[in-house]
């Protein structure tokens, strides 16, 4: 009766985990396809940081021009997720004998989406990472190629990808166009799990971040080059001028490897051509073949008894270099191996001479231990992230890693340096006891003890002279402190954020608000080019700053192309609505005395409204000045209503203005959010 029992439950349990599966697999069918009757929407929130396009979408192995048009009927195509590690290769997809293609073969997909209104017009790009050679069509047009298919140049990816805008929330067709690479041999290592990504981002958040971190990356990535670059001269040279110093050899070519090491991983983050991977996978592997034969030569030959076990390590060493031309995989499995081995080795012979007290093991030995416990918390953060049991980045931060492996990479150079200061103190200590005894028997004892006082007379001086230079150095670094504070805040706020450490937000009922904005920047940009347009915008946005500066205006901030000022606060100004005309005035001639000189000019068009709002500092980290408020919005929409080279004005600043300022009446407009209101084009000043 037991076992009978047992069986049925079992039976229960088994048709429960079915249909368990068989509810998942249905939910991911109705879902997870995308096509033109379900696309996916893409909010602004979403492309911010990259909305990754990963879901099932119409997927064919041929090719034909007609599968980029919007019309094209893909009904009969497969539904498949490009973007999976299943289709890494490509591989799974099955041509008609039933057989995996071997040659090189062109595959479509096409994929659906929407976006809110919040997108329209916005500058927006595709960052796409693959191993192949594809071309990108959106809904017909082709906006970009990366490679080239005719010729089969494949390329990972384009430093600098395309931009496009959309002027509507219709479904868009996004079609690709692929040639994926059919590897004939294994390589070393993959740069990529699959075969293509892509992701929908803001061209804005895009490009400001990639800017960002390629300059921090590059920054500290040719630091520490350039550090440990220096640092492997150095000690060469050492040796060079003490042979009978072989450890100098070791740790220069120690602090080499990881120089190496620094510009190799640069190389490989700039990497675009997937045929550069081999050239710089061998320059990696003897990098790391350079660091493990350095440590353990290093290591053996100050604490190591005999020096047969070194030998034999250089030579496996020599070998496993032999190895990889023969074959890449396995010299790579060894040189781990190897590498793992030497570590394990070093760890042992420098706890074994801190147990038996020998000279210097504790100034090297505690280096070398911080190097390992790094390497071990790594592993062990890396593996419990692997089984999901913490999330590193969530737990530590995003530069947890990086922290890391900074540590890893000062604390053994760290504890050498040490060593050899130790080294030279040594020595220099006993040249000091010499000195001293010749001094003894010398009769000029008396003369080199005023010498050693009026040297230590002359540091005294040296550090009282260094003293003052740094108090003036700190001074000047506090005066361009506080510039800066005063350059991005108010006065007044910035001096309130200096007494209390924070600032609150206040109330300001009467201010008027300026919005400017360029008129087909977009179209301009693809035309002029991101660099040319940047220069535009800057010499604009400089003469907008002077101008507000002119007639006391606070700028805000600028939105892409748009500029936000306001008047009246923090300080109240009575004519704050005609000083803010005053200065669209301005803005506007500028603009036409510059295209007489520029052809690349822009046209502008501005908005101003008057009204109460609220202003503060937003957040605590990296805080900014804003405005918020009806009052806003409407200048928002004043300048949206407004048209190029006319400044349009709402009914309150209108009212403010009327008697100093001539107004045209445009009527009641209708208005995005507000209905209809009444505006005004200025057409210019009374006084």
């Amino acid at each position: 009766m037991l076992i009978k029992f047992n069986f049925i439950r079992v039976k229960k349990n088994l048709l429960l985990t079915f249909i368990f599966f068989l509810l998942i697999g249905l939910q991911n069918l109705c879902f997870a396809q995308n096509s033109f009757e379900k696309p996916k929407i893409f909010t602004e929130k979403e492309i911010k940081t990259g909305a990754p396009i990963n879901e099932g979408s119409k997927f064919f192995a041929g090719d034909n021009p007609t599968f980029a048009l919007p019309q094209f009927d893909d009904s009969s195509w497969k539904h498949v997720n490009f973007n999976s590690k299943k289709v890494y290769s490509w591989n799974p997809i099955k041509l008609s004998s039933g057989n995996v293609s071997k040659k090189n073969k062109i595959y479509w997909v096409r994929y659906y989406f929407k976006i809110d209104s919040t997108l329209l017009d916005q500058p927006l790009c595709l960052n796409i990472s693959q191993l192949g050679a594809s071309e990108i069509y959106l809904n017909g047009k082709k906006i970009e190629s990366i490679g080239n298919i005719r010729l089969k140049e494949f390329k990972i990816k384009n430093k600098i990808p395309e931009l496009f805008s959309l002027d509507n929330t219709d479904v868009n067709v996004l079609a690709i166009r692929f040639l994926p690479i059919i590897e004939n041999k294994k390589k070393t290592v993959t740069i990529s799990t699959v075969a293509i990504s892509v992701e929908l981002v803001s061209a804005h958040e895009f490009i400001k971040d990639k800017v960002a971190l390629w300059k921090d990356f590059n920054f500290y990535t040719m630091l520490i080059c350039g550090i440990f670059g220096a640092l492997g001269f150095i000690h060469l040279l050492l040796f060079l001028f003490y042979r009978k110093a072989i450890y100098n050899l070791y740790f220069s070519t120690y602090n080499i490897s990881i120089s190496l090491m620094s510009y190799l991983t640069l190389l490989f983050s700039e990497m675009t051509d997937p045929l550069d991977l081999d050239t710089y996978t061998l320059a990696s592997f003897l990098a790391v073949m350079l660091f493990g034969t350095s440590l353990t030569g290093f290591v053996n030959t100050l604490f190591g008894r005999t020096k047969k076990r070194l030998k034999v390590l250089l030579i496996i060493s020599a070998s496993i270099v032999l190895l990889y031309y023969f074959s890449a995989t396995t010299a790579a499995s060894f040189a781990f191996f190897y590498t793992c081995f030497v570590a394990f080795e070093s760890f042992y012979l420098i706890i074994r001479a801190m147990i038996r007290r020998e000279k210097s093991a504790f100034i090297v030995g505690g280096g070398v231990l911080v190097f390992f416990l790094f390497i071990v918390m790594v592993i062990i953060f890396m593996f419990l992230n692997k089984l999901n049991t913490i999330d590193i980045n969530n737990l530590f931060g995003d530069d947890f890693i990086g922290y890391i492996f900074i540590f890893i990479f000062i604390s053994f150079p760290v504890s050498i340096s040490a060593y050899l200061g130790w080294q030279f103190a040594s020595t220099n200590l006993s040249l000091v006891k010499q000195l001293d005894e010749v001094n003894r028997l010398s009769d000029i004892n008396l003369k080199q003890e005023q010498e050693k006082q009026q040297i230590l007379q002359d540091q005294n001086d040296l550090l009282e002279k260094q003293v003052d230079e740094r108090t003036f150095e700190l001074q000047k670094e506090k005066q361009k402190t506080e510039n800066l504070l005063l350059n991005i805040l108010p006065h007044e706020v910035a001096e309130e954020l200096k007494e209390k450490g924070s600032s609150e937000a206040k109330y300001y009922d009467e201010v008027t608000v300026l919005f400017t904005d360029f008129v087909n920047f977009t179209q301009s940009s693809e035309k002029m080019g991101a660099e040319k347009m940047l220069v535009e915008l800057n010499e604009c946005f400089t003469a907008f700053d002077m101008i507000m500066e002119k007639h006391g205006l606070e700028k805000i901030k600028t939105i892409g192309d748009a500029y936000l000022a306001v008047c009246g606060l923090p300080l109240k100004n009575e004519c704050h609505a005609y000083q803010t005309v005053l200065v669209a005035l301005d803005i506007i001639k500028f603009i036409e005395e510059r295209k007489k000189t520029n052809p690349n000019t822009l046209d502008i068009r501005i908005g101003i409204n008057s009204g109460s709002l609220i202003a503060g500092i937003v957040g605590v980290k990296k805080f900014a000045y804003d405005i918020w408020g009806d009052t806003v919005n409407t200048a928002a929409r004043m300048e949206q209503n407004s048209e190029k080279g006319k400044i349009n004005i709402s009914e309150s600043t209108y009212q403010l203005v009327k008697e100093k300022i001539n107004c045209e009446y445009r009527g009641k407009i209708h208005t995005k959010g507000k209905g209809d209101m009444d505006m005004y084009f200025v057409t210019k000043s009374q006084i």
